[in-house]
């Protein structure tokens, strides 16, 4: 193993900004994760930081397969890029009927 190996990068631990729910995204700069617990705000929080997750999407985006998402507080993942996180990628297409999408985080 080399002698500067940290860790493999699958998990991080943050700093919840307010109270969050497993499977909530997480927004730590320009790093986003996915919370594995339940935590109070100002409370640690281990998230994923690599995986594809189903997460709230903007439905009147027409999401395909292979786009590239961005985060939303408001809207969930959205193709609007404006001042919002870059997400990942769609894991598959999700369209107007849903308010869903599969993204692969970080991607």
């Amino acid at each position: 193993m080399a002698k500067n190996y940290v860790q493999d990068g699958n998990t991080v631990r943050l700093t919840a900004a307010k109270a969050v729910k497993s499977g909530d995204v997480m927004v730590a700069e320009n790093l986003i994760a996915v919370a594995v617990t339940d935590s109070d705000k100002g409370a640690p929080v281990i998230s994923l930081t690599t995986g594809v997750f189903t997460v709230k999407a903007k439905q009147a985006d027409d999401i395909k397969q292979g786009a590239v998402l961005y985060w939303s507080d408001t809207d969930g993942a959205t193709i609007t890029a404006g001042s919002n996180k870059r997400l990942g990628i769609a894991w598959k297409d999700s369209g107007t009927s849903s308010a869903e999408v599969d993204v692969k985080i970080n991607a």
